[in-house]
């Protein structure tokens, strides 16, 4: 059976603003964009969402029930989180303001079962992609959970988090990163700087720069969280690979950044320190470092292989998948002989380990796209008044070299013509690949499709408008 390595370490580059960690499965065409985000489901959280409802009968009698023992708070708390886990968010929203008069009659304003209420009303606009009543109702429901369980109680995190999403979606990435911070600091006061139980939360914030371009302070947070766990658990911990991992890709975004021009969903890639500035950002010891010191980032993933080389519960495919992701980083860094050495080593640990010729063979049977530049489509945020969608593609076919590069690049068809072709071309042009091999030699390609699909926007014509909104009015 024919197996392809997923390797966490692959960069897709969008010229939209964001990157993403993309899959290499073997194929010759680059990695598809980022999946659109789909319908909102709620997640098990205090917000009114459980996992451990059961969908059926028994929540109607789970109501009749509440409701005959005067219990009927509860009920609706049930009924409303089953109307929203089945996306019924108009009715959720109804039974959730059922709920919240009911709390406020019985218990009064302040009650803590107000937060409950008001959170799950929050996560049913959130549904409906009404992001500024969610936010209003987040935010109350912070406010009565702050009065009854403090400032800086880790019961909020969750509905923080719900808030930072939201101001995301709305492009207000200060506020979002604002969030992300603070709630880096209740973690910080429960747990303190350097103890292990404060990872967590260092490696999610140091997601968060990460992504929206702050590299500098991601790169300071995984550089704290190696060192906390080489001093709880030593230097040679298998809990080490993952920041190191991540310490290298933040050098290797600096190498190869995503495109200024920025897409409705993150804000534009930009090096920085992130934080709201050096009087207030505790990160700002680790912002006074030189620009692209590569060296420090290759020595990370070169020792975050190594311990997974050792580590006698690392199988043989996940060794692979470390040295291909070392490979990969040589080649992208102009270091061809140490990356063909790399690729190599990586065979030998699957042969090693009496791979069937054919998988081994199968992971290198077709290029890997390792920085693939994609240009957004021109188009206004998606919020905007009377805007409507549209998807749109462009299917190319091209040739990638023994050393990686594409040629011979031809636009077979897109639609709509003019839009994004152009810029398509112009920017792809600076992809680089793994080549395939064969025979363990790496060899052209020749004729690999693609097919690259988006979304965009377009504002409907006035007079199209005018004609709309009087067939409504029933003229």
């Amino acid at each position: 059976m024919k197996r392809h390595l997923i390797r966490p370490a692959l960069i897709l580059i969008l010229g939209n603003g964001m990157f993403a960690l993309a899959a290499a499965d073997g194929l010759g065409e680059p990695p598809a964009e980022p999946p659109a985000a789909g319908p909102y489901t709620p997640v098990t959280g205090p917000d009114g969402v459980a996992d451990d409802v059961t969908l059926d009968r028994s929540a109607l009698d789970l109501f009749s029930l509440g409701d005959r023992e005067g219990d009927s708070t509860s009920a609706l708390f049930a009924l409303a989180r089953i109307k929203q886990e089945t996306g019924e968010y108009l009715e959720a929203l109804q039974t959730w303001e059922e709920a919240l008069d009911l709390v406020r009659d019985r218990y009064g304003r302040w009650d803590q079962r107000n937060v409950t209420a008001l959170a799950g009303m929050g996560a049913s606009y959130r549904g409906l992609d009404r992001y500024q009543e969610a936010l209003e109702f987040y935010g109350q429901a912070v406010y009565i959970n702050r009065m009854n369980q403090g400032l800086h109680d880790a019961s909020q995190l969750t509905y923080l988090d719900r808030i930072s999403e939201l101001h995301a979606l709305r492009n207000e990435w200060q506020e979002a990163t604002q969030l992300q911070e603070y709630a880096y600091y209740v973690h910080q006061r429960d747990h303190g700087d350097d103890t292990p139980e404060i990872l967590p939360a260092i490696n999610r914030l140091a997601e968060w720069y990460q992504r929206t371009g702050a590299l500098l302070s991601a790169r300071g947070l995984y550089e704290r969280a190696v060192s906390i766990i080489e001093e709880h658990y030593g230097p040679d911990d298998i809990r080490l690979v993952e920041p190191l991992q991540r310490l290298a890709m933040t050098y290797r975004m600096e190498r190869y950044p995503p495109a200024a021009a920025a897409r409705r969903e993150e804000p534009s890639f930009r090096v920085s320190a992130g934080g709201p500035g050096p009087e207030r950002d505790p990160f700002v010891m680790h912002q006074r470092q030189p620009l692209n010191p590569y060296g420090v980032g290759e020595r990370a993933l070169v020792r975050s292989v190594e311990l997974q080389l050792e580590h006698p519960d690392i199988d043989h495919w996940e060794r692979a998948e470390a040295l291909l992701e070392l490979g990969d980083w040589y080649l992208l860094f102009d270091k061809w002989n140490q990356a063909m050495r790399t690729y190599a080593r990586a065979r030998e640990v699957l042969r090693e380990a009496d791979v069937p010729e054919e998988e081994v063979t199968a992971v290198f049977d077709e290029p890997v796209a390792l920085v693939f530049p994609v240009p957004p489509a021109p188009s206004p945020a998606p919020w905007t008044e009377g805007v409507r969608s549209h998807e749109g593609f462009v299917s190319m076919v091209y040739d990638v070299t023994d050393r990686g590069r594409l040629r011979n690049l031809d636009i077979t068809d897109a639609e709509p013509e003019g839009l994004l072709d152009f810029r398509l071309r112009r920017s792809v042009r600076a992809a680089r690949f793994r080549p395939r091999f064969v025979d363990d030699a790496p060899v052209a390609a020749e004729g690999v499709a693609y097919r690259h699909q988006f979304v965009y926007y377009t504002q409907p014509r006035q007079e199209t408008a005018r004609q709309e909104q009087t067939l409504q009015e029933g003229g």
